[in-house]
């Protein structure tokens, strides 16, 4: 059986909690838990000259995760401080001139891009526009069918409507929670209910669908009023919520490019999620009788 590439591209960096930390990066989380549901996942992005990125070069072989990663002598690994409150939502603190902020388009990058079937990125790689502009044109030289993965993934104040209006432009499936919806719609659109505001951007975009989070309301897989998934997991207990929504966005893509049915995506999706959030950090190993409904 074809094995599936899918690719990460953006930051890199530890999640730094009170007294340890975990890999994070929503790219670098994508290619973890891709990875783990027996894709071939590859993260590209920067890390420092240091023992930080020493650190997750060796993490990641560990892991079996594939990387790309531009060792910039000039800047450190990159840093997110992390708080959690008592019911695992969080906080973060993303430290600036970071080594992913300096991506450069390697030599290598238009041979990748050209392997992946699917590729995802976000906004918060775009805050230097020398890493911006190595991932616009790393995901204009992957192939046609290459599903385009848009995790908009707002942080802090690292964002904005021309950036979004870019990234949308060259996504097929963009992927979003209730918060991030709740500040996109007013760029773009006015007036109408939920399903008016997915159904208005596909047709803007040209999107495939659109995949809505809502935490523990649930999730929405949104192709158009026909084709149109809604999930309730389970209630858990929530350790931290980090890196929840990347594995999310894994689940997803391999699942669309195996053809599942959106129902099956969204459920299977939701256990994914639902594991990390009981898990501290974003890569937790998810467990056997979860990947196992992958294959």
């Amino acid at each position: 059986m074809a094995q599936y590439t899918l690719i990460g591209i953006g930051e890199i960096l530890w999640d730094e909690f009170p007294g340890s930390k975990q890999l994070g990066g929503a790219p670098a989380n994508f290619a973890f838990h891709a990875s783990g549901l027996g894709a071939s996942g590859l993260v590209i992005s920067s890390i420092g000259d240091d023992q930080r990125g020493r650190e997750i070069e060796i993490l990641l072989e560990k892991s079996g995760v594939s990387s790309l990663l531009y060792r910039d002598p000039d800047h450190p690994t990159g840093r997110v401080s992390v708080k959690t409150d008592e019911k695992g939502m969080v906080d973060y603190l993303i430290h600036e001139d970071s080594a992913w902020d300096f991506l450069f388009f390697g030599p290598s990058f238009s041979d990748v891009a050209r392997q992946a079937d699917a590729v995802c990125f976000g906004t918060l790689a775009q805050r230097n526009q020398i890493s911006g502009k190595t991932i616009i044109k790393f995901i204009r030289e992957t192939r046609k069918n290459c599903l385009k993965i848009f995790d908009i993934n707002l942080r802090q104040h690292y964002y904005s409507k021309e950036v979004i209006l870019e990234l949308l432009d060259l996504a097929d499936v963009v992927k979003l929670n209730q918060e991030e919806l709740d500040i996109v719609i007013p760029m773009f659109l006015s007036g109408g209910e939920e399903t008016d505001y997915l159904e208005e951007l596909i047709l803007m975009f040209g999107l495939d669908l659109i995949v809505l989070t809502k935490g523990k309301e649930g999730s929405r897989i949104f192709a158009d009023r026909n084709n149109d998934s809604f999930h309730k997991p389970n209630s858990i207990q929530i350790v931290d919520s980090v890196g929840a929504g990347d594995s999310f966005t894994a689940a997803v893509a391999l699942g669309l490019l195996k053809g599942f049915s959106l129902e099956k995506i969204n459920r299977t999706a939701s256990s994914v999620a639902s594991y990390v959030c009981s898990k501290k950090g974003a890569t937790p190993i998810i467990p056997e009788e979860i990947i196992s409904s992958m294959k």
